[in-house]
């Protein structure tokens, strides 16, 4: 890919991200914690990789190349939180292509940086990288032309960082004072980075003195597919497999983490009391976590509002696809 079309998708990326946060009126919402977005790392075919058509017999070198934009806000590859990003072709037969297994397969070996909110609201775009698989030839001789699909698999680590304000209070009872604050009933919005699964809702109760019910909502909002990032039994553990039979299909990372004021103590009946665990999604579907939060102090009659954080992390599954078609060039009836 040329450097002018790298800073073209530069561009466009970072004026698609500005519109998507700015009002009617042209201006940046400075209120928001996160860019935001549905989307991790989104893949490009570099043109003519491959062609719309190649010959047989291998008189027809080629490449297939991909252009991954990371459009979240986690940063991936080596030495990040989210190590691991692979792509590999599919829909070959690599002998046929003169090449092995391990040559349709490449991982990220640099960091990709995801988008970044500056503190007066603009936005700087993800990084973007490319992956070549090349020479490949097709090299049987055919009989007519012929047409397949090859396709590109991408599998990465990726994580959502997810805030809402809740209400802390002392009293359960609501009072006109208190609820100029804050209330502590009710949904209370939150705000995730940009990645494919996030938590959508978060309610607020109180339970008792002291005590207050925390439910979140994760949901899957992206186009591909999720997996844990412990797959243990898989004798493939770096594959995304999209087969309906992986056990470590649909299950994510939960790390609810601790509120600022260290006399406030968060537990989750799904983790075993703890505030880190994983859930599975049943079949993909949104799945409430019901958390508490609770004082272990004295009371001092206050009422605020603190941040609650909650980080996913899992491993995600996309693909782009093309088709090609072989053409038969050479004439020779096999005989």
């Amino acid at each position: 890919m040329s450097r002018r079309l790298i800073n073209v998708i530069i561009l466009l990326s970072a004026l698609a991200l500005l519109s998507g946060c700015a009002g009617g009126d042209g201006t940046v919402d400075l209120s928001r914690s996160y860019i935001g977005g549905t989307v991790g790392l989104n893949a490009y075919l570099i043109e003519g990789m491959p062609p719309p058509m190649i010959h047989d017999s291998g008189l027809y070198p080629f490449g297939v190349g991909l252009a991954i934009e990371n459009q979240g806000e986690a940063d991936v590859g080596p030495g990040t939180n989210n190590p691991f990003v692979m792509v590999r072709l599919e829909g070959i037969n690599p002998e046929q292509f003169g090449v092995n297994d391990e040559f349709i397969k490449q991982y990220l070996a640099q960091p990709l940086r995801g988008a970044r909110r500056n503190f007066d609201g603009t936005i700087f775009p993800g990084e973007i990288t490319n992956f070549n698989f090349e020479p490949l030839t097709y090299r049987p001789n055919i009989h007519g032309n012929t047409q397949f699909t090859i396709r590109a698999d991408i599998c990465y680590d990726y994580e959502t960082l997810a805030t809402a304000q809740i209400c802390i209070k002392d009293e359960v009872l609501e009072n006109i004072q208190d609820t100029s604050i804050c209330s502590l009933t009710g949904p209370k919005p939150p705000q995730n980075s940009g990645g494919p699964v996030q938590v959508t809702s978060v309610i607020e109760n109180p339970m008792s003195a002291n005590k207050i019910q925390i439910n979140f909502v994760i949901e899957h909002v992206g186009i591909g597919e999720f997996f844990g990032r412990d797959p243990s039994g898989t004798n493939e553990p770096e594959i995304c497999d999209f087969s309906v039979r992986n056990t470590n299909k649909y299950v994510v990372d939960v790390e609810v983490e601790p509120l600022s004021d260290s006399g406030l103590t968060i537990s989750c009946a799904r983790f075993n009391g703890n505030r880190i665990g994983n859930v599975k999604l049943y079949q993909g579907a949104p799945t409430t976590i019901s958390c508490t939060v609770e004082r272990t102090r004295g009371s001092a009659g206050r009422v605020f509002q603190d941040l609650l954080n909650i980080k996913l992390k899992y491993r995600y599954g996309q693909f782009i696809e093309t088709p090609i078609i072989i053409q038969d060039v050479t004439n020779d009836d096999g005989k």
